[in-house]
């Protein structure tokens, strides 16, 4: 794999905006088609960071315009919708890199998207970023920051309070990791994780490295939940994908999504497991461009060879038996949504269970077909599954 030159260096950006953009475009484009005229994207941490040259290729600022010029065409020229409205909004507190931000704004924002550059914090300026969104428009937020503070529940509130809204938070766990333990941090914890106690902080020390990071970003998600609230009918919901160091084996920080919308975790999801299968491919090719030894294989061939050896999904498998009865239930994606947000696997990891125990005529499909080898279950069709006596 060639990683391009914006990238180099910085492997997990390339990870990041990946995701950004493999999940952004589906999102606008379902929700265009339903009958939205007017979206807005949120920068809060634009930059741009990197070199001072004139490129800005490989910046959330250069991808979210693309991403947003390719959405509005496709909605207009394949699916007939007219009367579109497309805002971009990008936040930036250093005024070098603003000013940057700006002239670079002035001279590539593209027809139909009316872009907006703002210099400040972007917790003090929530009241100008709102007013700009408007109250019609559907929002997405990118929030990325270089440090852990910077997206402490309280900060966000306002704008997670705002309805019709999406988030892609960055949560930076491996800095939190490091200041968990300090008393003089105890204070900006609370403010991600909520109040904890010495019986907290004690489990804590007891948690395996894994274990230690799943327990911190469920308590961040808990928090942000909590301060989104509904949206009429729709509970706040949750889901996260995890951001491994390139050359470690250890969670760098978790992109954090938040929706109001079963299928938001769904399309999240499916985006998550396409950037897991990337995020495999460049740790592997880091460790082989490291190695002074000639590789017969790529690490797209190394990755393909690890993926088909057998995995165990005995905790999966255990979790469908526990849902399954008897009794025929059908599962659509409202089900799945909630499986994937109770556990954070993947849809993938559920697939590939139930398969398994259909094979051992532990459980089946009612409406399903044994020709279907990847996917067993459709849920977008509501099938129905239950357990073999």
């Amino acid at each position: 794999m060639e990683i391009d030159e914006a990238y180099k260096g910085r492997e997990h950006s390339l990870i990041k905006h990946e995701l950004l953009k493999g999940y952004l475009e589906v999102l606008l484009s379902i929700v265009g088609v339903s009958g939205v005229k007017k979206f807005t994207y949120v920068d809060c941490f634009a930059g741009p960071w990197g070199d001072d040259t004139g490129s800005l290729a490989g910046t959330s600022i250069a991808i979210s315009l693309e991403i947003l010029t390719k959405v509005r065409h496709t909605l207009e020229a394949k699916h007939g919708v007219h009367g579109l409205e497309f805002r971009a909004i990008y936040v930036e507190a250093a005024k070098r890199r603003y000013q940057r931000l700006s002239e670079y704004l002035d001279k590539n924002s593209p027809k139909g998207i009316s872009c907006h550059a703002l210099n400040g914090d972007y917790a003090a300026l929530q009241d100008d970023i709102l007013k700009l969104c408007g109250n019609e428009s559907f929002t997405f937020f990118f929030v990325d920051p270089m440090g852990w503070v910077d997206v402490g529940v309280p900060r966000l509130a306002k704008l997670l309070r705002r309805p019709k809204s999406e988030f892609l938070i960055t949560f930076m766990y491996d800095f939190l990791n490091r200041a968990i333990g300090m008393a003089d941090y105890r204070e900006q914890i609370s403010q991600m994780l909520g109040k904890l106690g010495e019986k907290d902080y004690e489990q804590l020390d007891r948690l395996s490295t894994q274990d230690r990071a799943d327990w911190a970003v469920r308590k961040y998600r808990e928090q942000l939940k909590a301060m989104m609230g509904p949206d009429g009918k729709y509970p706040a919901r949750a889901f996260h994908a995890d951001v491994l160091h390139k050359a470690k084996e250890r969670v760098h920080y978790h992109m954090v999504y938040l929706t109001r919308h079963h299928k938001g975790i769904v399309e999240f999801a499916k985006a998550s497991e396409k950037i897991d299968s990337l995020q495999k491919i460049v740790r592997t090719q880091t460790k082989l461009d490291s190695s002074r030894q000639r590789n017969l294989f790529s690490a797209e061939q190394w990755v393909e060879h690890e993926n088909g050896v057998a995995t165990n999904l005995d905790d999966v498998k255990a979790y469908w038996l526990r849902q399954l009865t008897d009794q025929p239930v059908r599962y659509d994606e409202t089900r799945l949504a909630n499986m994937l947000e109770e556990t954070g696997w993947l849809t993938r990891d559920f697939q590939d269970a139930f398969r398994e125990l259909q094979a051992a005529k532990k459980v089946e499909n009612l409406d399903g077909s044994p020709r279907r080898t990847k996917h067993p279950i459709h849920f977008s069709d509501s099938e129905r599954l239950r357990r073999c006596v």
